[in-house]
């Protein structure tokens, strides 16, 4: 049975070192995030899915495709809230999440983009609903509305195993 691991976390001015990736605090969650997709991998999982937003999901896919050239078993899917997310970003994560996109085995448009508002939560439900566990970056601390939050109560609600990194903790 194909067992499928999802991914939900913050973009980058959401954490107080914004795109500073080599800020110790950052490099602390991207080891906490690697340390858990090799869990994953360790207890069967061999499918992916991330949302393709700039910072955690960008980070867990890059881990992924990491791992995949050692481990061909290994499938990445791009779950897109709608056709042209994030295509008119002209920086580094844009660039990256074009590569991403490029070397994804699958890649999968949730919404039409009539209402961006919702397919956010439509392709975060997407992502629940197809897996049966969640590498979730959230702190309980964190403060203010998240659709990270909304992602992890959902896959609560929905009986999906969670592995919570809180950041704000490490």
């Amino acid at each position: 049975m194909l067992k499928r691991c999802a991914f939900s976390g913050h973009r980058p001015l959401y954490f107080p070192w914004k795109e500073n990736e080599s800020d110790p605090a950052c490099v602390r969650l991207k080891a906490a995030l690697e340390e858990e997709i090799d869990k994953a991998v360790a207890d069967g999982f061999s499918y992916f899915i991330t949302g393709g937003a700039e910072g955690v999901d960008t980070w867990a896919a890059e881990i992924v495709l990491d791992r995949k050239k050692r481990n061909p078993e290994i499938t990445l899917e791009l779950a897109k809230p709608f056709a042209n997310y994030n295509s008119c970003l002209k920086n580094d994560y844009g660039d990256r999440l074009r590569a991403i996109e490029a070397s994804a085995d699958h890649v999968t448009v949730v919404s039409d983009g009539a209402d961006e508002a919702a397919d956010y939560i439509l392709r975060d439900c997407y992502m629940v609903d197809a897996s049966e566990r969640m590498i979730i970056v959230y702190d309980d601390d964190s403060k203010g509305p998240s659709g990270t939050k909304d992602a992890l109560l959902y896959a609560r609600s929905s009986g999906v195993e969670i592995r919570q990194i809180q950041w704000m903790h490490l």
